[in-house]
């Protein structure tokens, strides 16, 4: 069963034949990617905002695939984008940040675990998305990173 669902996801993932015809222009002709919304915008394409739920069993530390910052003085805001699976097996505990001032980074982690070990839990991918704030001790470009290696590294100017 599990191996039947990975391979219906892989195939729906795969987006169809070539032999029909698309109305899509081709990869080499398609409109350059626009800006990403704002932090806290809403994603288009279904994006769930979560909020951390301590107290999660079995934590595990997740990929983000993308990160969005922002600062106000020396207040970062980050967007961090992963895609997981449903609640209640797959639920976000927390995000913790450890900052570096010497190397002016900061170390992005999503943790996340399931408030029901006994649960079953069905095979769907979910793209998620949080935002969390932290005060970082100086100025200057701060590189922010997750810690997991999923996500490019974001450089910003906090003055």
């Amino acid at each position: 069963m599990l191996i039947a669902s990975a391979l219906l996801l892989s195939a729906c993932a795969s987006g169809g034949s070539s032999a029909a015809p698309s109305d899509e222009a081709p990869p080499s002709e398609a409109p350059a990617a626009s800006e990403p919304p704002a932090i806290g915008e809403p994603e288009p394409g279904g994006v769930e905002r979560v909020e951390p739920q301590p107290g999660q069993q079995d934590l595990h530390p997740v990929a983000i695939e993308r990160m969005d910052a922002t600062a106000s003085g020396r207040v970062v805001s980050v967007d961090a984008y992963w895609t997981s699976g449903v609640d209640p097996c797959y639920v976000l505990d927390r995000v913790e940040v450890q900052l570096s001032e010497e190397e002016q980074t900061a170390d992005v982690t999503v943790l996340e675990g399931t408030s029901d070990p006994d649960a079953i839990c069905v095979m769907m991918a979910v793209a998620k998305h949080t935002i969390i704030s932290f005060e970082v001790p100086s100025t200057g470009t701060w590189t922010i990173r997750d810690a997991q290696d999923g996500a490019q590294p974001v450089e910003l100017i906090v003055s």
